[in-house]
């Protein structure tokens, strides 16, 4: 087709996709009524999104009835049925199956603070050090050969570091978080989630099925981390068990000899060299291990990958979850960001992603957004919100989000509901057919951008320290 007849009738690739919230008892029947209301708001498919209410059981037999019903729909409306990665979210567990497996558990490294005289070792201890310590600051450490090898010269403090296993959570259905820096954990989810949907679906990848969202992967999760002991001052981060070797391997050295001044100032020395290298390898690990095994299988299922990673906003966050979010994108065929609510206006987020986009001769960057907006947001709102993403670079929009119900404790789930349940859902194809034949003329032609801005990630490496 030419230019100016897409930019006319702008085909379901221009078209947004909404989360489409699968929160109560699947039935295909309404799963196919469903994507013929999609398809009159102008919509051009949805994400497959497995949410809180489903009742039907998650990758079992009739959950895959009902995405079989889905895909089967949109092919036959030219539509784009996008999967999704995980039984809510975050990516990685899913829900609950890649981590009955306890060498698949997401890890923390711990460490605790003891006056000397109260110290006593606990199991998964990894090494202990000795010394003065003052808020965050030590000085004078001596590590401990022995656990049991303190000196009883007074006002000692015992820097005690350890190997915890994340604590099992409701929200992971009683297990945990993956380990998402273990290549083999990984590929357990993979195995679980991807090969799955490959098996039922797979001669519709590339076509009415184009890709998969991962949602909000991290190396530090925030549900079921180890709990802290009563007036022990602890501190707490990222751990897997290979750690060590390959930060050896990375940078020459040991990193078990460097554990404090992961989190404190030793010596008065602030900028520390351990800090930013092993802040570099966990980053690596991630990327590589989770982000880089899922495009590699995406690429070779003619698959895109698609979604965002937690906390992508500030260096801070980014440095507590995910390391660098542009390393990350690196390794997703369409990068994306999550913009919730109407006054969010993270203009670096998009900013990073786009520049990420560019730099891989890319035309396709995702936004989740308009959640948590409330019911009574208005077109114009719909608009003033797309329309500054839009000129930031956003050219496939995921509507965060579309309820299969609103039954039960769906209805509380960060509406409105950009679906069939608001008033106005007939009138919303002037919204998309909007904003689709923008994506048509943002989609040509290449990008020129004359000036370089080095992103200062690893300053922030260098300098943070968990807070105690």
């Amino acid at each position: 087709m030419r230019f100016d007849e897409v930019f006319q009738n702008p085909t379901a690739l221009y078209r947004g996709k909404p989360f489409w919230s699968w929160n109560g008892e699947l039935d295909p029947a309404e799963i196919r009524r469903q994507i013929r209301i999609l398809k009159e708001m102008g919509m051009g498919g949805g994400f497959l999104h497995s949410r809180v209410g489903l009742k039907t059981r998650y990758l079992g037999k009739a959950w895959f009835e009902a995405i079989r019903a889905g895909v089967d729909e949109c092919r036959t409306h030219g539509m784009e049925a996008w999967l999704y990665d995980e039984d809510r979210w975050p990516s990685g567990s899913a829900g609950g199956l890649a981590t009955k497996a306890p060498k698949n558990r997401a890890q923390c490294l711990v460490m605790e603070l003891v006056p000397r005289e109260e110290f006593k070792p606990l199991p998964g201890l990894i090494a202990a050090w000795q010394g003065r310590v003052e808020q965050d600051r030590a000085s004078k450490l001596e590590r401990l050969e022995s656990p049991r090898q303190t000196r009883d010269d007074g006002g000692k403090t015992v820097l005690a570091f350890y190997a915890r296993v994340s604590d099992c959570s409701s929200w992971y259905n009683g297990y945990t978080y993956l380990d998402t820096l273990s290549a083999e954990a990984v590929r357990d989810f993979i195995r679980i989630t991807h090969e799955a949907y490959k098996k039922q679906i797979g001669e519709d990848f590339g076509a009415a099925v184009p890709g998969i969202f991962t949602d909000e992967p991290n190396y530090f999760s925030i549900a079921g981390r180890p709990g802290k002991r009563t007036g022990i001052p602890t501190a707490i981060t990222t751990w897997t068990p290979r750690l060590p070797a390959v930060f050896r391997k990375m940078f020459g050295y040991d990193l078990i000899e460097r554990l404090p001044e992961l989190f404190l100032e030793v010596d008065g020395v602030q900028m520390s060299k351990a800090r930013i290298d092993y802040r570099n390898c966990i980053t690596h690990l991630f990327v590589t291990n989770f982000g880089k095994q899922i495009y590699d299988w995406c690429e070779k299922n003619r698959m895109k990958s698609t979604g965002h990673v937690l906390f992508e906003e500030t260096l801070l966050s980014q440095t507590e979850y995910i390391g660098a979010a542009m390393r990350f994108y690196e390794y997703m065929q369409v990068p994306g960001v999550d913009l919730l609510t109407q006054h969010r206006l993270e203009y670096d987020t998009l900013k990073q992603c786009q520049s990420a986009v560019n730099q891989m001769g890319g035309k396709w960057m995702l936004s989740e957004l308009y959640g948590c907006t409330g019911w009574d947001m208005s077109f114009e709102g719909h608009k003033a919100v797309g329309d500054w993403q839009t000129a930031l670079g956003v050219t496939l929009r995921c509507h965060h989000l579309s309820w299969y119900t609103m039954a039960g404790e769906a209805k509380r789930d960060y509406p409105a509901s950009i679906f069939y349940q608001s008033p106005w859902w007939k009138h919303y194809r002037v919204v998309e057919d909007y904003y689709s034949r923008l994506h048509v003329a943002l989609t040509q032609g290449k990008c020129v951008q004359p000036l370089l801005v080095v992103h200062p990630i690893e300053t922030m490496f260098a300098r943070y320290r968990p807070a105690i």
